[in-house]
């Protein structure tokens, strides 16, 4: 059942003398904002039944999500530090006489409501601060950044020595429900560690015979995980009408880790296959599997000196001239930014309803087509550089001021990015998937325009 508000007050605070309860300038200026009944309305949309349990009241959930954002603390700290703190207590609207809920629940909450209810607090937030008019929108730029995904640099061997592994262990546990399989299946993780510390030795030059060995290793590996696979596979079958005819809890635990094991297996198979087209010298491989863990996450390389490919999600960033983000969409693989250009500046459009006067990004978005579009839409100064070979008209129109100096406003958004990436962890996603970077991203940069909003209120007053 849902909860908004906790319609009891707690005679304790009374108690308290009012500078204990007086808050900080930030957090007061954050709690009036989140006051607005507004920011219900998604949660009440979604999830407004009257069955189940009391969730804990929406108004703490979102309090608690914007301290963790801009603390950056875990979920542990997080209650850790509410519990201990009278300031943060009041804050969260958590009486001295409750518990500060746990971990996680707040985990299971956030997977929950999902990242369509953060994006909806994000366009809440920034019509606030619209009709406060402490945001106007009348310049924007727009950059790209990588939202990373918490996985290490994948290789074939590697890939399938977590294949092994994960099987393995999926079908253990799966055994352990039920009466057991027919098939004995025989545990090959020692042998596969054996194949990836020789793989690291061959790579070192510690071996008497490198030349060739990686490839002869990376075979081997691969006949190791076909057998686990075949063997997981029947397993895997017999189990299916045993677990079917299970009732209570061992049903639901035979359930679930029976379809752990056949979503596993099929992405093990994706990487044989993948594997088996490396061998043959195939370089270019569409939608490869570079984590077991995160499936969705696509290699990134964003054609930088100083950086080298990245794993994870690409995010499109829209800021205006208050440094406030108005909008934010995170994709999968690495499509090209200038076909992130036009949906983002509508989506832009949409969050704030205004036409901004100048738009300006790098030359990564240039390109005739948004150029025009930008041009229909009323957009009086397009500062869009230009990509290899440009004519002498193009040269001039270039060295206008007033386009130089939008190139020269624009390059602040990197240290928007930076900041996002240092306290709000906008490019290291802790939540596995492209869901899950949607919802990291979004809280990251909810916090941070709550922030921010909070000091422009300040020095416009």
């Amino acid at each position: 059942m849902l909860r908004v508000t906790d319609p009891q007050e707690s005679l304790w605070w009374h108690l308290l003398p009012e500078e204990v309860r007086t808050l900080p300038e930030h957090l007061a200026f954050v709690d009036s904002l989140l006051d607005d009944e507004r920011f219900f309305r998604p949660f009440r949309e979604r999830f407004n039944t009257r069955v189940g349990r009391p969730t804990i009241p929406v108004e703490t959930y979102i309090r608690m999500m914007y301290l963790k954002r801009v603390y950056n603390l875990s979920y542990e700290t997080l209650v850790r530090e509410v519990s201990d703190s009278i300031t943060l207590r009041i804050f969260c609207r958590i009486p001295l006489n409750r518990r500060v809920p746990d971990a996680s629940t707040l985990k299971k909450l956030t997977r929950k409501y999902g990242p369509e209810v953060v994006e909806e607090l994000l366009t809440l937030v920034v019509q606030k601060g619209l009709e406060a008019k402490v945001i106007r929108g009348r310049k924007v730029r727009v950059d790209t950044i990588v939202v990373r995904s918490p996985i290490k640099h994948p290789t074939d061997v590697g890939l399938l020595a977590d294949g092994v592994r994960v099987v393995t262990r999926l079908v253990k546990r799966l055994q352990e429900v039920g009466r057991g399989a027919q098939t004995r299946f025989r545990d090959r993780t020692r042998s596969l560690k054996k194949v990836v510390r020789a793989v690291g030795y061959a790579l070192r030059g510690k071996l008497k015979d490198a030349r060739g060995a990686p490839q002869e290793l990376t075979l081997r590996a691969l006949e190791i995980t076909r057998k686990v696979v075949s063997q997981a596979e029947r397993i895997l079958e017999e189990k299916r009408c045993e677990v079917r005819r299970m009732r209570g809890k061992a049903a639901a635990r035979g359930k679930q880790l029976w379809q752990e094991l056949h979503q596993t297996l099929s992405l093990v198979t994706r990487v044989m296959a993948q594997t088996v087209m490396a061998l043959k010298g195939v370089r270019s491989i569409p939608d490869r599997i570079v984590s077991l863990f995160d499936p969705q996450a696509r290699p990134i390389c964003r054609g930088k000196a100083d950086v080298k490919t990245e794993f994870g999600y690409k995010a499109v960033l829209v800021e205006t001239e208050e440094r406030i983000i108005t909008h934010f969409e995170v994709h999968q693989g690495n499509p090209a930014d200038s076909t992130l250009l036009v949906p983002a500046f509508e989506e832009h459009l949409r969050v704030t309803g205004k036409v901004p006067r100048a738009v300006a990004t790098d030359r990564g978005f240039t390109s005739r087509a948004n150029e025009a579009y930008l041009v229909g839409r009323g957009v009086q100064r397009i500062s869009l550089p230009s990509r290899g070979y440009r004519s002498p008209p193009r040269k001039e129109f270039e060295r206008q001021r007033w386009f130089r100096e939008l190139q020269r406003w624009r390059a602040g958004q990197e240290a928007t990015i930076s900041l996002g990436t240092r306290k709000y962890e906008w490019q290291h996603s802790r939540t596995g998937g492209h869901e899950g970077a949607r919802i990291h991203l979004g809280w990251g940069i909810l916090a941070y325009n709550l922030t921010r909003l909070a000091a422009l209120s300040r020095s416009a007053a």
